[in-house]
């Protein structure tokens, strides 16, 4: 909690409580009381502040991902609160929070900067490189890989900022991997550190599905990249 107070001062997008010290024991942490929402209460929100609460959010996992290199891993929604009279978002519960290995970070990238220049070929090599798809699944499903990619690609690209509402792309997906499950055969498990992460990146864009919100993701990822470069 420290640590991310610190990291996030002066950025009014985001509040950390601050640490009640003197209450804190080993068995319960103490912090300030801050006014706040669910964050489900944007739903009823309009489209501007649902598109301004996930920017901050999306924003917020890269940061996480390429500049602080800890992450808290648990996106419960429970652990965000909202502020309507500013849009800032209440960070609560940093128990889950990981450290993130350079390597980890490193597929993310190599993932991102292939996409961003939509070399499909390059983002399935990297998916494999990096333990995301299994080698062997690659070469025995790899059409479907190629479809699901593919889907991926065409829903990032449309025009304008992503509508996470907009939901076309996933049957596509899930049909493809429904059938690479089945074969047990090439079945593969990225590692843990992966798995945490990604369980951020999904309940994050579960989180932005469900607010039907609209988020420059492409841009957004473009200059974490370039953050990395300068």
């Amino acid at each position: 909690m420290h640590a991310y107070r610190e990291r996030l001062a002066g950025d009014g997008r985001y509040v950390v409580p601050a640490l009640e010290e003197a209450l804190t024991t080993k068995q319960v942490l103490a912090m300030e009381f801050v006014e706040g929402r669910p964050i489900e209460a944007l739903a009823e929100a309009d489209q501007a502040a649902r598109d301004t609460a996930m920017t901050s959010l999306v924003t917020l996992v890269l940061q996480e991902l390429f500049a602080f290199g800890v992450m808290q891993t648990d996106p419960n929604f429970a652990n965000y609160r909202w502020q309507p009279d500013t849009n800032r978002l209440v960070l609560l519960d940093f128990g889950a929070t990981r450290t993130i290995p350079a390597g980890t970070a490193m597929a993310y990238r190599g993932l991102i900067e292939a996409g961003l220049v939509r070399d499909l070929d390059r983002v399935r090599d990297v998916a494999v490189a990096t333990g995301f798809i299994g080698a062997e699944a690659a070469v025995v499903h790899r059409p479907a890989v190629v479809r699901m990619i593919a889907a991926i690609d065409q829903a990032l690209n449309r025009p304008g900022p992503f509508d996470f509402g907009d939901r076309a792309f996933v049957p596509v997906v899930r049909e493809e991997a429904r059938r690479m499950i089945e074969d047990r055969a090439t079945w593969h498990v990225p590692d843990v550190e992966t798995l945490f992460v990604q369980r951020k990146v999904s309940g994050t864009a579960l989180l932005a599905a469900r607010l039907k919100a609209k988020v420059d993701v492409r841009a957004l990822a473009a200059a974490a990249i370039r953050a990395l470069s300068n």
